[in-house]
């Protein structure tokens, strides 16, 4: 969480509180075009983007946040965020806060070094997992100890991303096209869309492209499908009270079956559990 955001820009609205964590709802009013201020995290955060497009900047690297992606912040750290590509209606983010302690404390629970507490990465691609528990979070309310629990998996599925390894960095044209790449597939996420419609986006060709998106994001373009897939459907359930088989179509499976494996797989609990508030959501990353 930042200290020195003007408030006229960001506004943070508490979700809930614990010793040395915070959820917090953060709403930022930059349009597009207004200048990269200067800022610097008061606290480790992992923030979850549920609206909205923007660069992000910080000492770990530069990374173009859209929504579903997460940004990761480390304590007394500066960081500057940018709006060039904004929509000019500003975006919304849900932010995890932990001090040092706290990180420090679940690293060792999760048998990692609290030497290596420092996030290594300025954002990372969308985890559903991640969305579900802090999504989940917010909407359960402060009862008992769900703000510990959730904070200790969303450390662990995290952790578990970073430590996948990340590939050679980029050049900044290939990091264009890819990003051309994932606009497409995010807003075509819930059509038959095929390799080869997504690389013509992106002006490469299909093995070019499959080859520059995971040197790009440390994914495959398969896999930021799927979990946009998954995101869509994740709102789709906690939004509507459409049926599961609905939900599936809506969000681009062609076949329930597929839909109910892919669901189990990512959250661990059947579509219908995450309407109920399931707590296998909060079982350790496999």
């Amino acid at each position: 969480m930042p200290t020195t955001a003007p408030e006229a820009e960001r506004r943070y609205r508490p979700l809930q509180r614990g010793p040395g964590l915070r959820l917090l709802h953060c709403r930022c009013q930059a349009r597009r075009g207004d200048p990269a201020l200067d800022e610097e995290h008061a606290a480790f955060s992992i923030t979850l983007v549920d609206r909205g497009h923007f660069g992000y900047r910080t000492r770990a690297g530069s990374v173009r946040l859209a929504p579903g992606w997460l940004m990761l912040g480390n304590a007394g750290e500066g960081y500057a965020c940018s709006h060039d590509d904004s929509d000019g209606t500003g975006d919304d983010c849900t932010v995890l806060s932990l001090s040092a302690p706290q990180l420090e404390d679940a690293l060792e629970a999760l048998g990692a070094s609290a030497a290596v507490g420092r996030f290594t990465r300025a954002g990372l691609p969308p985890l559903p997992r991640v969305a579900a528990l802090l999504q989940a979070l917010d909407r359960e309310g402060d009862e008992g100890f769900a703000l510990e629990e959730t904070a200790l998996a969303v450390v662990a599925h995290v952790r578990r991303a970073l430590d996948a390894g990340v590939a050679p960095v980029p050049l900044p044209r290939q990091e264009e096209r890819a990003r051309a790449a994932a606009h497409c597939i995010e807003t075509r996420s819930a059509e038959a869309v095929s390799v080869a419609e997504v690389a013509r986006a992106a002006g490469l060709g299909s093995f070019q492209l499959l080859r520059v998106f995971r040197q790009s994001f440390g994914v495959t373009l398969h896999q930021y499908l799927m979990r946009q897939r998954l995101l869509h459907a994740l709102r789709l359930l906690r939004d509507t009270a459409l049926p599961v088989i609905d939900v599936a179509y809506e969000a681009g499976w062609a076949d329930l079956s597929n839909f109910n494996r892919a669901f189990r797989r990512e959250f661990g609990c059947p579509p219908s559990g995450v309407r109920r508030g399931d707590r296998r959501l909060l079982a350790p990353a496999a």
